[in-house]
């Protein structure tokens, strides 16, 4: 007889060794899994943000009022918006104002705010980025805004 007690056999180490593999695989897809869901999560809200912010600047523009929002984080992450040659970092409430303003090549929505930083970099007049960090969101306006 080879077989002594207390001994395992191969077929129950292989058996094993491919539970753990599997284990590991579909540990490591449900990790990524909920990491890429979160960043979903703050993508949606970033564009859901984005759409905010162009609607107080088409309503400002269109019926020449002053508006103002506030802006918050997401939940700890905060986020910067970028426009013109301007941004506005939202670490906190944050309030920003629209207001239609004029100049000599037509007209342009001006958004003021308390802590308003101003850049080197220059975009287009029509476009906002909002920044993460690790990854950005832009979109063009239908209105010019500095």
């Amino acid at each position: 007889m080879l077989s002594k007690r207390g001994q395992i056999s191969i077929d129950a180490i292989l058996a094993i060794i491919f539970i753990l593999l599997v284990t590991a695989i579909l540990s490591y897809n449900v990790f990524n899994t909920l990491d890429n869901i979160r960043d979903w999560e703050i993508v949606e809200r970033g564009y859901s943000i984005m759409d905010v912010f162009e609607n107080y600047a088409l309503i400002s523009y269109s019926k020449d009022v002053v508006l103002s929002t506030t802006f918050e984080p997401i939940g700890n992450i905060s986020y910067t918006i970028r426009f013109s040659n301007k941004e506005i970092v939202v670490d906190d409430n944050t309030t920003i104002i629209f207001r239609r303003e004029y100049d000599e090549n037509g007209t342009y929505i001006n958004i003021t705010e308390n802590n308003l930083r101003y850049t080197n970099e220059t975009l287009p007049p029509n476009i906002v980025n909002i920044s993460f960090g690790d990854f950005y969101i832009t979109k063009n306006l239908s209105v010019r805004i500095r």
